[in-house]
C-alpha cells in the first residue's frame, strides 16, 4: 500500500514538471500564488507567520486560512493542505472561497495535479466565486499539462 502511494506521488511530481505551452506546474503556481490580495476578506493580519500572536486572536477558520497561506509561502505545501482543507469545506463564503483557492494552489505546489485540477475546476464552475476567472485560466493550463 505504501509502495503504491509512493509511486503515485512520484508520478504526480513527474507530471507536475511537464511543460504547458512553455510552463511547468511550478511556473503556473508561481504565476498565481500571491499571498497578499485575499479578495474575499476585508482585513487580514499584517504577518502571515504560522505562529503569530495575531493568528491566535482570529476565529479558527480564519487562523487556519492564514496559517495555510504562511505554510504555502514557506514551501510547505503538504502542511498547507492540512491547514486549508477544513476552512475550504465550511460554508462561510469569505473564508471558504479564499481557502478553496489557496488549497488548490497548495495541491498544485505539492504535485497533486489531479486534486488541484479538481479544485480549480470546482472554483471555475462557481459563478459567485471571487477567484472564478483566474481558476478557469489555471484549470485550462492544467488540462493542457495533462494532455501533453
Amino acid at each position: 500500500m505504501i509502495l503504491i502511494a509512493l509511486l503515485l506521488c512520484c508520478a504526480w511530481q513527474t507530471e507536475a514538471q511537464r511543460p504547458v505551452a512553455g510552463k511547468t506546474a511550478d511556473e503556473i503556481f508561481r504565476a498565481h500564488f500571491n499571498p497578499i490580495p485575499l479578495k474575499a476578506m476585508d482585513s487580514y493580519p499584517s504577518a502571515y507567520r504560522a505562529g503569530s500572536r495575531e493568528l491566535s486572536k482570529l476565529k479558527t477558520d480564519s487562523a487556519d486560512l492564514y496559517r495555510g497561506i504562511a505554510l504555502l509561502k514557506a514551501g510547505k505545501a503538504a502542511a498547507a493542505c492540512i491547514s486549508l482543507e477544513k476552512p475550504a469545506r465550511h460554508m462561510k463564503e469569505t473564508v471558504s472561497n479564499a481557502s478553496e483557492w489557496y488549497l488548490a494552489l497548495a495541491y498544485l505546489r505539492k504535485g497533486s495535479i489531479a486534486q488541484a485540477e479538481y479544485m480549480f475546476h470546482k472554483i471555475a464552475e462557481t459563478e459567485i466565486h471571487p477567484y472564478q476567472d483566474e481558476a478557469e485560466v489555471v484549470y485550462q493550463q492544467l488540462i493542457r499539462l495533462r494532455t501533453k
